[in-house]
């Protein structure tokens, strides 16, 4: 298992759970580094729970690709988009989509889960914030 974050804090407090399932943390690699610059082994499943937004929209394209290229054959992306009117979305060095973008990204493969949320509600430090998510389960076919 490969766990990228570019907080290193995330990284241990990751490594720290207890609750992790018995002999994982001997599998578990973390990487710091910004999720468009990490390299990756193909996979059966890439996760990137709220991290792809982080992701400059020039950069995003390309990471895009690459998640899609390293899924194996029936491999399984998850994760979640910004949407348009996330309470961030002002934000210029961050990746918004319309529901129609998310659909178009996703095109290529079998999508199995596509939930659109909008809320207001917390952010994980506690400050108020109105959500506009995507949450995504999608298959290579």
């Amino acid at each position: 298992m490969l766990a990228i974050d570019g907080e290193a804090e995330a990284l241990e407090r990751l490594r720290r759970r207890e609750d992790l399932p018995s002999g994982s943390s001997d599998r578990l690699r973390a990487e710091r580094s910004s999720f468009q610059e990490a390299a990756w082994p193909d996979a059966d499943l890439v996760n990137s729970s709220f991290a792809l937004p982080f992701c400059p929209p020039t950069a995003f394209p390309g990471l895009w690709r690459r998640i899609e290229r390293s899924l194996r054959p029936g491999g399984r992306f998850s994760g979640h988009f910004f949407g348009d009117r996330d309470g961030w979305s002002g934000e210029e060095e961050m990746t918004f989509r319309t529901r129609g973008q998310v659909e178009a990204l996703l095109a290529s493969l079998e999508v199995e889960r596509l939930d659109e949320i909008e809320e207001d509600g917390k952010t994980a430090t506690g400050r108020d914030k109105h959500w506009h998510l995507f949450h995504i389960v999608a298959r290579r076919r």
